[in-house]
């Protein structure tokens, strides 16, 4: 049996209203378990009896609070997302996490520069990438730029095999 997972992530409950039902529709396995729509800054992250929440804490209150903007769709081979602004900022906040915690590499060391994204669909076999890009983009046309007040990081722990939840909050500065 394999062991239990954490994730280190910006919860993006903002956009939640809008884009939920999205993820429900193209990503329902993902909701179904209970991963909230987030930017992902580090999975996966110590098995949740390892986690030492003060030293999170502290690390993330080292960072300002921002305005984050989904400004558009795109896709890799396997997967349509949304675009997360500022990119630049959210590649400081991740490259610092991957030096601090560099026993934990991002995506277990397969993806190496890891691409601030919001997951609205994972393909499953015999999907079409072009005909789940165009029901996506049919559902959030009107949406984008969607903008989410960024206030707090979430540690996210698996706490029984594919089964999620928000276990902790880390406040950013104000």
């Amino acid at each position: 049996m394999r062991e239990l997972e954490t994730a280190v992530v910006i919860v993006l409950d903002d956009a939640r209203p809008e884009l939920e039902p999205v993820r429900a529709e193209f990503h329902a396995g993902s909701v179904a378990i209970g991963i909230p729509l987030h930017v992902t800054l580090l999975y996966p992250f110590a098995p949740p009896a390892q986690v030492d929440e003060e030293a999170l804490e502290e690390f993330f209150g080292q960072f300002d609070g921002f305005t984050l903007t989904l400004t558009r769709l795109a896709a890799w081979p396997l997967v349509v997302y949304a675009v997360p602004e500022p990119r630049t900022q959210l590649l400081a906040m991740m490259h610092a996490l991957f030096e601090k915690y560099p026993e934990y590499p991002p995506y277990e060391g397969e993806i190496a520069e890891p691409e601030p994204h919001v997951t609205l669909s994972e393909l499953e076999p015999g999907e079409s990438l072009e005909e789940v890009a165009a029901g996506i983009r049919a559902r959030t046309v009107s949406l984008f730029p969607l903008t989410c007040e960024v206030r707090d990081v979430a540690l996210l722990e698996e706490y029984e095999p594919d089964r999620w939840r928000d276990r902790r909050r880390f406040p950013l500065c104000a």
